[in-house]
């Protein structure tokens, strides 16, 4: 099932968890209660067997009515158009298998706990009459948020519903040859005493961190699993206890009668087994199996026997040697015939081949073409495959058939006239269709700012939409530039003309008076800025208006005429800059400035400027002093007072 997908139009796939001979798992998010959930379906070379399907929903509403917190909940039970699928609890963690690999050595008082949950869940399938039949710590998962850690048995189910399909899968073979009981080996249906055998087994591999028995075919290990003896584990730990190693020989041992009889006797012999009374337990020794599937025949002790030709005794001797031969060969026949029934291919990767390379490579995998169905994709050349049903890479028996979905080409989408829309609106829509967008802006009073006014694929034209490049042009408002203008020269100008020019150029005013010997009464004496500097819209324009001659002189005495002129040039001005930078304050969209100054000719106490500033702005500050006066300011901002200071002249 591709990512996406909606299973049951309510469990949404989010990935693949597994793929096992018998069932694929997917991580799903459970779109009703929000949370994360594990969906295990059926093969798809499963799928068409009427009986398997009956059996798989009758067995997974069994297992539904579990209920013990070490077996993975099922939480429900459908079918998607035709594949069948069961709901289970998801948990994050690793399965047992990696979790030995990760941890190992586990502490012997851990592993007890471990396989007491494991005894836990199991002992409580079988009051319900389920037998798992694929019991492996690749089926037990481990929650590690726990503390201690909590394991939890899954896959009770789907083993049940494929036990009795005897035409591809046996009774007798249906778990994975390392943890199979040598009775099912033998061809004998699976019982309670074979789920103990397979504890046996993973308690073994979590004292060793390996499985007691390997080999190069699964014949191989079959039969070690048939005829030999567990390994010696005193021999892998020394220090592993006795009546641990001995739950071990107990629960694997050849002959079903001579394990525990019950998962729950095993259960309660493990509560104990780390207790110090049990230290110096003898070793529990299985009793050889009495060859009880092999023909044994007795040689007659009569007389009369021994005076029989010879070639007759050799006859005798060679048929005893064939009937004890021929269980054995069955053992042999029944493995092969079920490994070879249940040969297994992998599909291969198919994608943007024609149908006749599709064919030619599936049946190099022992795989047929099936259904072929059609859609539109931007990706895949019209005619070539998009993807294979079941995806590459899953398992499949020989011959089944694989669905192929070929493309019907690119989609063509008609460009849509964006003029004149807000970009915002429609962007998103635009990079979800797969166009490559490039964005440019203009300055223009034409449109408002963030609408298009240029599109790069014309309106009406179709396109392929993905990875198409469109460029967009976007409105900005144009930047207002601040005014500036060069200060004419204002020499022989009177008081009015000025005032015409500072209203003309948006400067501020500043007037002062002085006496001039030179310039006549009412004509400008001096002005600041200078002619030809830059004076920018607000900022002061500071002129000196002469008052003709001083009355006060005389001209007759020369000493008083020299004393005189002292006077004037200390009581003459000059004009004297200070530049200020007032802070705005954001709290407020617009803030009052109220500015004073003393000097020559203005008072403290008289406002000498007042005006409103929406950011930090910069002012000039004209001072008329007299030879070494001091003049000073003060700035208040909101009626507050924010800056003052002091100039010298």
């Amino acid at each position: 099932m591709d990512k996406g997908y909606l299973v049951g139009g309510r469990y949404q796939i989010l990935g693949t968890l597994g793929e096992g001979g018998m069932a694929n798992v997917y991580l799903a998010n459970d779109t009703e209660l929000n949370r994360k959930v594990a969906v295990k379906a059926l093969r798809y070379d499963l799928q068409d067997d009427e009986s398997v399907k009956r059996r798989f929903g009758r067995e997974a509403k069994a297992t539904s009515g579990l209920s013990n917190p070490n077996i993975v909940n099922v939480l429900d039970v459908g079918n998607d158009n035709g594949l069948q699928y069961i709901v289970i609890e998801y948990v994050d963690g690793p399965n047992l298998k990696k979790y030995i690999k990760t941890h190992f050595p586990i502490p012997y008082h851990e592993v007890v706990d471990i396989m007491q949950q494991i005894c836990s869940a199991v002992a409580d399938a079988h009051d319900h009459g389920i037998i798992h039949r694929d019991l492996k710590p690749e089926n037990i998962l481990v929650d590690t948020s726990k503390e201690p850690i909590q394991v939890k048995v899954s896959d009770f189910g789907i083993a049940l519903a494929l036990s009795d399909r005897s035409i591809t899968r046996t009774n007798s073979l249906l778990g994975s040859v390392h943890y199979m009981s040598p009775e099912q080996i033998r061809g004998r249906s699976a019982t309670a005493l074979s789920d103990i055998y397979a504890l046996g087994i993973i308690l073994f591999e979590l004292l060793t961190k390996h499985v007691p028995f390997t080999g190069d075919t699964a014949v191989a290990v079959a039969l070690k699993h048939s005829k030999e003896d567990i390994p010696d584990l005193k021999e892998i730990d020394p220090n592993i206890p006795q009546p641990l190693e001995n739950a071990v020989l107990k629960a694997t041992a050849k002959d079903p009668k001579q394990r525990y009889q019950s998962v729950r006797e095993m259960h309660e012999d493990l509560s104990t087994c780390l207790l110090p009374e049990r230290a110096h337990e003898t070793k529990f020794v299985p009793q050889p199996l009495n060859d009880m599937d092999e023909t044994k025949v007795i040689p007659s002790i009569d007389d009369e026997e021994e005076s029989k030709p010879l070639h007759k005794k050799n006859n005798h001797r060679r048929n005893i040697i064939l009937a004890s031969l021929i269980p054995l060969a069955l053992v042999f026949f029944l493995i092969f015939m079920v490994i070879k029934g249940n040969e297994e291919t992998t599909v291969p990767d198919l994608q943007n081949l024609t149908v006749k390379q599709a064919d030619v490579m599936l049946k190099g995998s022992n795989l047929q073409v099936g259904t072929i169905s059609k859609e539109n994709n931007d990706d895949v050349e019209a005619g070539h495959v998009i993807k294979s049903i079941p995806a590459k890479g899953l398992k499949l028996k020989n011959n089944a058939k694989v669905s192929l979905v070929l493309s019907l080409g690119a989609t063509y989408y008609k460009m849509p006239e964006l003029v004149g829309k807000e970009y915002d609106d429609i962007s998103d829509n635009l990079k979800k269709r797969g166009f490559d967008v490039t964005v440019k802006h203009v300055a223009t009073n034409q449109y408002e700012a963030g609408v298009i006014t240029k599109q790069s694929i014309k309106a009406g034209k179709k396109v392929v939409t993905k990875n198409k490049k469109l460029t967009l042009t976007i409105a900005k408002t144009p930047t207002a530039r601040r005014k500036v203008t060069k200060v004419r020269d204002l020499t022989g100008y009177n008081l009015k003309s000025i005032q015409d020019y500072a209203s003309e150029i948006g400067a501020t005013l500043n007037v002062s008076y002085d006496y001039s010997d030179t310039i006549e009464d009412g004509v400008m004496i001096s002005q600041n800025p200078t002619p030809g500097s830059v004076i920018n819209r607000g900022d002061t324009l500071a002129v000196v208006i002469s008052k003709g001659k001083d009355p006060e002189s005389n001209s007759n005495n020369d000493n008083e005429k020299d004393k005189e002129d002292d006077d004037s040039s200390s009581s003459a001005t000059k004009p004297v800059t200070k530049e200020v930078t007032i802070p705005f304050d954001s709290s407020n969209s617009s803030n009052t400035i109220t500015i004073y100054i003393s000097d020559a000719t203005h008072s403290i106490n008289t406002v000498y400027k007042s005006m409103s500033i929406s950011q930090d702005t910069m002012q000039t500050l004209v001072f008329n002093l007299k030879s070494g006066q001091t003049g000073s300011y003060s700035i208040e901002r909101d009626g507050k007072q924010i800056l003052s200071g002091s100039v010298s002249g």
